[in-house]
Order: C-alpha cells, then structure tokens, then sequence
C-alpha cells in the first residue's frame, strides 16, 4: 500500500496546525466515541456492563 507518489515524501504537519479551530465549519461537536459509535455504527446491544473501579 502506497499512500503518496513515489517521487515525493509525505509533507509532515505541526502540531499547531493539526489542532482545529473553534469555528472551523468541519468541525464536527455531535461526533461519537466508544460504546455510543459502536451501537450506532454496528448496531451492537449491550448485554451487561462491569466496572473496573474496586
């Protein structure tokens, strides 16, 4: 798997660069994570949760 031309490295970006901005209209604020993407995306069901706290 080649993701860039051979001819020509992959161009690196800066943190800073790479962090976006309050306003940037791609920013996504309704993105899910974990068991919430899973159930969505997969339609998983949860059975029973544990919790790792003593």
């Amino acid at each position: 798997l080649q993701l860039w031309p051979p001819d020509r490295p992959p161009r690196s970006v800066s943190v800073e660069d790479d962090i976006p901005e309050d306003d940037d209209p791609d920013l996504d604020e309704s993105a899910l994570s974990g068991q919430e993407l899973i159930v969505r995306e997969l339609g998983a069901t949860v059975v029973e949760e544990f919790s790792n706290e003593p």
